[in-house]
């Protein structure tokens, strides 16, 4: 029984096919946002609509028919009730007992399955391939915890709000209406009750519905405040632990509370107030029903059934009547968590992403710059329209103040960002210009903060390369004299050497331990241009000395840019850029820039075991 069970609620999953991409951009709007996903999801709304209608009508025949067997009661003789209505009670039985349970059945199971499960999926998977697109250079202006938190949330956000529309709204409203045509065939004054009432609780909700959104919007807005600043501080936990004063820090927190606790108590405060006026208002259905039904057959106009069904009537409605507007307060909390999602979700690519750009052809290596320039949109810092060509299998070392130019130089190689004028060429071919995937294939990079993700070494190297056997992953570790720490790696759920996870970041590792399978990941990519960022600054000197000569063998035939802050570590460089201020001060070799006396002298005299003083 269960397999059969089983195998109904895979049909009814796999009506929806939640992983479709689609080329239209996320609106920063709700209507055009929610609608974008409506679409891959038509039939299952569908027919759920048509379920709905069907289930809510039955119900409310039930009601009537629950009338009419009072009446049937009233007028017959015991002895020969079964006799003359016995077939149509049996009837009758027979659709409560499976027609009404099977319409329940196909209600949950389109809403709930198929509408549910497909509908989130599909809001966070487009939400998720929009913002995988986006520039790293927007992730920066962004906590990554608030981020995650709002493309997570967003999926719930849009399936709860139509699932309510779908299960609630439109069930109360078709159960209106068949109250409604029901009453009506009996006595129109019956029906005006309901309409005063549903004139006044409809013009309740319309006066509240903007209030509660807005409320709801800055309750979520101060709770996604609350969670980057949490992911932030946990994130960088050391760092607190070691600087910020703890009453600060629980200062700033509580701050943080209490704009989410206020936030929270003006939209409770809202909801409780208007509950209880559409709770007041439940009076003009109840007594309307039941007093002017009792009226009616006190002088014989309508039956002790038809009585009997209004009081029903009216108590359902009032449960109903509850249940819509708990599921339409909820649905408004969602429309404004949801606005507040869509600041983030819905913003366009920083950086444009176009799936027919032309890949970027690597013949070569060659760079060349052009009048580059970029400051981050402010007056000071960046680039001042530098002019730079790197030829192709040339070595080349960057070396500068702090703030410089230098990240920004490396930044914008790597599109990052979008520079704010002037053009970058790769074997003739604008960067701007090329897909953005084969231009990151075509370079490969070591940072002095090697980035890990919490996952085994083995994933940190690979990355997803499925295709490189062990013997090709194990040569690599090798190679940035990684593989002997690696075998001795095990982690708290007995994982060992390379199956072994890292933790958040690669914090289970020493940062000379990072950095080594941040090389690793480099030699395994081979790509033909290659960034080294201090890539040896977290190795002892042994290590640095054995990981150099590797890298020397990696680098052949490669175009390389060095950014180096320990001057011995590019001496061996075809040429030496040196920058400052944004601009190009100085190139040459390191005997062409000593015998020069220039600024790169100047650090070369004043550096301390390497390193050159900012000051």
């Amino acid at each position: 029984m269960s397999h059969i069970y089983q195998k109904i609620a895979l049909f009814f999953l796999a009506l929806g096919q939640p992983y479709q991409i689609t080329d239209e951009p996320p609106s920063r709007d709700i209507w055009p946002y929610i609608k974008t996903h409506l679409r891959p999801l038509r039939t299952i709304i569908i027919g759920s609509v048509i379920c709905t209608i069907l289930a809510a009508s039955i119900e409310v025949w039930l009601i009537h028919y629950a009338g009419q067997i009072i009446d049937l009661l009233s007028q017959h003789d015991p002895k020969v009730i079964w006799q003359e209505e016995g077939l149509g009670m049996a009837l009758a039985a027979l659709a409560i007992m499976f027609v009404r349970p099977s319409l329940h059945f196909l209600v949950m199971a389109m809403n709930d399955i198929a509408f549910q499960c497909n509908s989130a999926t599909l809001v966070r998977w487009r939400a998720y391939d929009h913002l995988s697109r986006q520039s790293v250079g927007w992730f920066q202006e962004d906590l990554s915890g608030r981020i995650s938190g709002r493309l997570v949330d967003i999926g719930n956000h849009v399936s709860d709000s139509i699932h309510v529309v779908l299960d609630v709204v439109a069930f109360g409203l078709v159960y209106l209406i068949g109250i409604v045509l029901l009453l009506s065939s009996t006595s129109i004054w019956l029906v005006l009750p309901l309409l005063i009432w549903l004139a006044l609780y409809i013009s309740v909700v319309i006066f509240v519905m903007p209030r509660m959104i807005k409320t709801w919007h800055d309750f979520t807005a101060a709770k996604s405040a609350l969670l980057g600043t949490v992911v932030d501080n946990f994130s960088n936990f050391d760092t607190i632990k070691l600087f910020a004063p703890h009453n600060h820090i629980m200062r700033e927190q509580r701050n943080r509370l209490e704009d989410t606790r206020q936030t929270l108590f003006a939209a409770r405060k809202l909801g409780i107030g208007t509950h209880t006026i559409l709770v007041a208002l439940e009076a003009v259905v109840m007594v309307g029903f039941i007093g002017y039904g009792i009226w009616l057959w006190s002088i014989e106009a309508v039956s002790i059934g038809l009585v009997s069904s209004a009081i029903a009537l009216s108590l359902r409605i009032t449960t109903i009547a509850d249940w819509i507007f708990d599921s339409c307060r909820w649905t408004f909390m969602r429309i404004g968590s949801l606005k507040e999602a869509l600041r983030t979700i819905g913003q366009p690519h920083a950086i444009p992403y176009h799936e027919d750009a032309p890949d970027l052809l690597i013949t070569k290596g060659r760079i060349s710059i052009h009048d580059l320039a970029h400051h981050y949109g402010v007056e000071s810092g960046g680039l001042n329209g530098i002019n730079l060509s790197i030829k192709a299998g040339e070595k080349i070392g960057i070396v500068g103040r702090s703030g410089a130019g230098k990240s920004t130089l490396v930044n914008l190689i790597l599109r990052f960002f979008e520079a704010e004028r002037g053009r970058i060429e790769i074997d003739g071919q604008d960067i701007s210009q090329v897909s953005q995937p084969s231009l990151y294939n075509a370079i490969g990079m070591v940072s002095q903060q090697a980035a890990l993700l919490n996952r085994s070494v083995r994933d940190n190297i690979l990355l997803g390369h499925e295709d490189v056997s062990d013997e090709a992953l194990v040569a690599v570790a090798k190679k940035a004299q990684a593989h002997d720490f690696i075998m001795e790696l095990q982690d708290s759920k007995g994982r060992k050497g390379y199956d072994a996870h890292v933790g958040e970041r690669g914090v289970k590792l020493s940062g000379g331990q990072r950095q080594r399978i941040a090389l690793a990941r480099v030699f395994l990519k081979d790509a033909p241009i290659l960034i080294l960022d201090e890539a040896t600054s977290a190795l002892d000197s042994e290590v640095e000395a054995v990981i150099q000569s590797s890298l020397i063998d990696v680098m052949a035939d490669k175009t390389v840019i060095a950014i180096a802050h320990r001057l011995s570590t590019i001496i061996q460089m075809d040429r030496i850029i040196v920058l400052d201020n944004g601009v190009i001060k100085e190139e040459g070799t390191h005997q062409t820039l000593l015998d020069a006396d220039g600024l790169y002298a100047s650090f070369w005299q004043k550096q301390s075991g390497g390193y050159i003083e900012t000051s």
